[in-house]
């Protein structure tokens, strides 16, 4: 079977997150399996994505020929001021803008490419991606479409146009079922299947039994306002007295504007030395294996893998109660805490945990055991029985 995967966001080389994450692990399982995968994306450059990739799989930048870019990643200027104004009154008008021209500007090279890989299937990344390669593309073979967000969040701000092409999606995949409803309520005659993420069993488990010199509280994604960090660093700030012991670590990509304002706040304060910010690590395994609490105050997520790890590694965590995917893998009072968004809330919270070293055991422990649902070898077998399937249903696509 050959697999196309249609990876057409904003970034793809070099970018370290959730969606990258999954598609290169996706791509790997699916060429370990024999069969023939090609990513086709889209990037103001060329090169290889942030996380490994089997050297058997195929990439094509759909912008470029030849290493020469030959398609703008970006909208003329008069539409993106178009767009722009169109946001102050709808997101959907606005979103309808980038789906209607980026669509015109990269069809005919989707296009070019289907036509010469002529694959079995195409997994699509996002409900954009789909709609460029269904309806700008024209490609009439099964496509699977992947959603990684909350459908609450993400499926009010799509365009019209962006609702009729997922329409077509052969099938879409889900992370979770408490997004079925939401899911088939904007698409009821589509049919919708549950896989999570892949969740790897970790090499070092975090060791939440010995007395330390230092405990440490970890945050890890990339440092922005939906991941939401300025909260627990305000929250920290008001319990550290309390806890000498104790820091605050967050790890992952700070090049927003977001992170250098936390950055320069924490510095302000004279937080340094309890609250820090590392930055990103290709070995995000020693974080949680340092690590006594985990904790991700986002404001949205689709499947928190950052979540899931540290659960794996046996990390009680604290999240928001109303952020879908945190409250879907924290199981409240067991594994962690679900919390309300507010300061006092949270560090009463993070005060019981971090006093009560058998409660870090315990929830620890659990979490880990419930992560094994995810196990990479019952998440592939899903993926391949559901491409399988799908390239089944439909024509192959033919020009």
């Amino acid at each position: 079977m050959h697999i196309v995967i249609a990876h057409f966001g904003t970034y793809y080389v070099g970018m370290p997150g959730g969606v990258e994450k999954v598609t290169c692990n996706l791509a790997n399982a699916m060429t370990e399996k024999g069969h023939k995968v090609t990513i086709l994306y889209r990037d103001s450059k060329e090169g290889e994505p942030y996380f490994s990739l089997d050297s058997r799989i195929e990439q094509h930048n759909i912008l470029f020929e030849n290493g020469v870019q030959k398609i703008s990643e970006k909208l003329p200027l008069t539409l993106r001021l178009d767009r722009e104004i169109k946001r102050i009154f709808s997101q959907n008008a606005a979103q309808s803008v980038n789906a209607k021209y980026k669509g015109k500007q990269y069809g005919q090279s989707i296009h070019r490419w289907l036509e010469k890989l002529q694959p079995d299937v195409v997994l699509s990344c996002s409900i954009p991606s789909t709609k460029y390669v269904i309806e700008d593309a024209g490609y009439q073979g099964p496509v699977v479409t992947m959603i990684h967000a909350d459908p609450a969040v993400q499926f009010p701000k799509l365009s019209d146009i962006e609702k009729r092409a997922a329409a077509k999606s052969a099938v879409m995949q889900l992370l979770l079922p408490s997004a079925l409803e939401t899911a088939q309520g904007y698409f009821p005659n589509l049919p919708m299947k549950v896989i999570g993420n892949a969740v790897f069993p970790v090499d070092r488990m975090a060791d939440l039994q010995s007395d330390k010199p230092e405990y440490v509280i970890s945050c890890v994604g990339n440092i922005c306002e939906r991941k939401n960090q300025r909260l627990l660093v305000q929250v920290f700030s008001h319990i550290m007295e309390e806890f000498p012991q104790w820091k605050l670590e967050l790890w992952g990509r700070c090049t927003s504007r977001y992170a250098s304002y936390l950055t320069r706040e924490i510095h302000r304060k004279g937080w340094d030395s309890r609250i820090l910010i590392k930055g990103e690590t290709d070995h995000v395994e020693n974080v949680y294996a340092h690590s006594d609490i985990f904790v991700l105050l986002s404001q949205s997520e689709g499947f928190p893998l950052s979540l899931s790890e540290a659960m794996a590694a046996g990390l009680p965590s604290v999240g928001l109660k109303k952020c879908f995917g945190v409250r879907d893998l924290i199981e409240d009072g067991k594994t962690g805490f679900l919390v309300s968004e507010n300061e006092g809330n949270i560090a009463m919270t993070l005060g019981r945990i971090m006093s009560n070293a058998e409660l870090r055991n315990q929830m620890g422990r659990l979490g880990k055991y419930t992560m094994k649902k995810y196990d990479p070898v019952n998440i592939w077998n899903e993926w391949e029985s559901l491409l399988k399937q799908t390239a089944s249903m439909l024509i192959k696509y033919n020009s």
